[in-house]
């Protein structure tokens, strides 16, 4: 429940957001209403369809570069993305009910939220037209968010929905909320699984290695999950770089895609 100065909060940016349907201050209202029921540390609004590469909105509190790096090189491990793309369903998505074992040591959570300070992320996805819907996430960077917030947004999402709708009805079809071109977007990639075929030079020892660097394990769980030491790990991946005329874990995660791709 909310208390009452939460609830006085929650109708008066209800109030904003009504008045703001329609109009560019939308989406900013929207998430003055989101705040108000489940405080965040930052907000990153972001549009996924089915079909093409995600475009990020807007953000509160956020990193520019870290947007860069999430829409150049990330958002194809990120798990939201791989939700909407699948099973197109519109509610409040905590993380933690997308990622289970193998997504937490794969690069969207154990790379992109570490470098941006995030701990914890509930999306708030809504039907944004066409294939596409409207993410709003909000984000903790010290402790996760507990059931009661999930309960909380669960309960007021139906009005976070009606106000979207309404507001996605007076656009044209051709309406974008983000000047971002779009493109086709690539296909999720929740953790890379090596085939042997993808690197032959390599043995199948090597293979398993490589498969835990980039599904983002360091050194120590690598030589505790293969039963070798850390320095054993080290020489291991000098000879695998050495085989695949590389330098750094950077050109692996590079040769990995290019190697990946359909020619």
């Amino acid at each position: 429940m909310l208390d009452q100065g939460m609830r006085a909060e929650f109708w008066q940016t209800l109030a904003a957001a009504i008045a703001a349907t329609g109009t560019d201050d939308h989406v900013d209202r929207l998430i003055d209403m989101i705040g108000a029921v489940v405080s965040p540390d930052l907000i990153t609004v972001t549009r996924y369809s089915a079909t093409r590469r995600p475009e990020f909105v807007k953000h509160r509190g956020y990193s520019e570069a870290m947007v860069a790096r999430y829409l150049e090189t990330y958002y194809v491990f990120d798990p939201f993305y791989a939700h909407w793309r699948g099973e197109r369903r519109t509610g409040i998505v905590p993380l933690k009910s997308l990622a289970g074992d193998r997504m937490k040591r794969g690069r969207y959570i154990a790379e992109f939220l570490a470098q941006s300070e995030i701990c914890d992320e509930i999306g708030v996805l809504l039907e944004d037209g066409d294939d596409w819907c409207l993410g709003i996430f909000l984000d903790r960077s010290r402790q996760p968010f507990r059931d009661a917030d999930v309960d909380l947004l669960n309960e007021r999402f139906s009005v976070f929905a009606a106000l979207h709708a309404l507001d996605t009805k007076t656009r044209q079809p051709s309406y974008s909320r983000s000047a971002t071109p779009t493109a086709p977007g690539a296909v999720p990639a929740n953790g890379p699984v090596i085939a042997a075929a993808l690197w032959p030079e390599l043995s199948a020892r090597e293979l398993e290695l490589v498969e835990l660097v980039l599904n983002g394990h360091p050194t120590a769980t690598i030589a505790a999950r293969l039963g070798i030491a850390s320095g054993t790990v080290k020489n291991h991946r000098a000879r695998i770089y050495e085989k695949l005329d590389i330098t750094t874990e950077r050109e692996l995660f590079l040769h990995f895609f290019h190697r990946s791709q359909p020619h």
